[in-house]
């Protein structure tokens, strides 16, 4: 009789622990990382979403909508410019995202730094953004602290000399396209990591007329074999002024790359 009780208290004890635990995952001991880096250019700012995977089993993050994360900016003020999920539809049906062991997720928002139709002013930023699963391998999440950023942005003025700037292309061969209002009749660019120079100053010459504002393209080839392992390729344009002084620099990333 006395085994049977410590065994049925045994049993009660097990029961009432998982049934208060609510066999609940707590996020912060889980094998994962998440992390949002942010890139502000000089058009839109860029949020680079990185979940990796640290442990040696697949992990399925569960989502209750198509919407897996929110993204919100304020001013210094704390007043709300951009909402990621303003204006958007989202499917209302369950989503998993299943990252394999030692691999990473990855995802790319970009915020064009339009509010109500207007550009916000420059200057900084405060962005906060949160990951919205509800399940991590079929067990419900209960200290979500881990899946919250904050990020500070800064937002530069607006340039005056080139817009509308768009790259295609990967692996070394890139297209860009856009608009300058020069004010002469060439403009400059040169390609680099940070560390190194991929193409030196080159000259573009132009046939419209100054201060209207003339569609260009450039097109850009660099070896595979060249290309860095880790890091982002930059394009640079920019004009020089009569004392050769560089005026207007305006960067755009061609590509990311990843070890």
């Amino acid at each position: 009789m006395k085994n049977l009780l410590c065994i049925f208290l045994l049993f009660f004890s097990f029961h009432t622990n998982t049934f208060a635990n609510g066999n609940e995952r707590n996020v912060s001991d889980s094998p994962f990382t998440f992390n949002v880096i942010p890139s502000a250019g000089p058009e839109s700012v860029e949020f680079e979403f990185l979940l990796k995977n640290e442990g040696a089993i697949p992990l399925k993050l569960e989502f209750p909508t198509s919407q897996l994360f929110e993204i919100t900016v304020t001013d210094k003020s704390g007043n709300e410019v951009y909402r990621y999920s303003k204006g958007r539809y989202f499917l209302q049906a369950f989503q998993t995202i299943k990252i394999e062991p030692k691999t990473s997720y990855k995802r790319i928002v970009v915020w064009d730094y339009m509010v109500d139709g207007k550009r916000a002013p420059a200057g900084e930023y405060n962005a906060h953004i949160t990951l919205k699963p509800v399940n991590l391998n079929e067990e419900p999440i209960s200290n979500r602290e881990k899946l919250t950023i904050h990020k500070k942005i800064m937002i530069p003025e607006e340039n005056s000399a080139f817009r509308h700037v768009k790259v295609n292309g990967n692996r070394g061969k890139y297209k860009i396209s856009g608009e300058i209002k020069p004010s002469q009749r060439v403009f400059y660019y040169t390609v680099e990591d940070g560390h190194e120079e991929f193409v030196n100053e080159t000259q573009i010459k132009l046939d419209g007329k100054p201060q209207d504002w003339n569609s260009f393209t450039i097109q850009i080839q660099i070896p595979e074999t060249k290309l860095p392992d880790n890091g982002s390729l930059i394009l640079f344009l920019y004009e020089r002024d009569h004392e050769n002084k560089i005026i207007h620099s305006f960067s755009v990333t061609l590509e990311k790359f990843y070890q």
